[in-house]
């Protein structure tokens, strides 16, 4: 659950993180919820985008998570780690039939604002893309990267393809991983 912080409030320290991969129907209801929760905190609250965030694709979906299971963390509930990181990948005929490629798919790619500057994000992507090397091999990696993440997904070998365009009033970019190692 992402949690609201002051601007005087301690960043907590890296955390004892849990990697889940799952599909739609291996997700628990909590873990359905706080995957809907974490994405409506940071694409709709915090970065005011306001679209329809249910497109169906998460039944198809392969969905990353990253837990929190430190017990000091989740005081409040200690059977309910708490969602840090998490992004969904869809295979290529799912991406097909919803964008401009027949690629697989990374996206909804967060970080709980709390987490962030941990490394989280870059663990996350690596485990996806490694994700889409052995499920979709030889395969180039598709997404849409909001314009100031860039040079972050280039550090991991994605290319820009294409000119900037606006989503839901941010700038974002296709880029493609086609080199297969990184």
């Amino acid at each position: 659950m992402p949690s609201t912080t002051t601007q005087n409030a301690k960043k907590p320290s890296s955390p004892s993180v849990a990697w889940q991969l799952s599909t739609f129907a291996e997700l628990s209801a909590h873990e359905i919820y706080n995957i809907i929760q974490a994405r409506e905190q940071v694409f709709v609250k915090d970065q005011h985008c306001v679209y329809i965030d249910a497109d169906g694709l998460d039944f198809d979906a392969i969905h990353l998570s990253a837990y929190n299971h430190d017990i000091n963390a989740n005081a409040h509930d200690y059977n309910k780690p708490q969602l840090l990181a998490y992004c969904r990948i869809l295979a290529p005929i799912t991406a097909q039939s919803h964008s401009h490629t027949n690629y697989p798919r990374i996206g909804r790619v967060l970080v709980s604002a709390d987490y962030r500057g941990h490394g989280l994000a870059r663990e996350l992507m690596l485990r996806a893309i490694d994700y889409c090397h052995i499920h979709f091999p030889k395969q180039p990696i598709h997404i849409s990267a909001q314009t100031y993440l860039i040079e972050f997904y280039q550090s991991l070998g994605f290319i820009c393809e294409g000119g900037a365009f606006d989503e839901e009033g941010i700038e974002h970019i296709h880029m493609i991983l086609a080199n297969f190692s990184i």
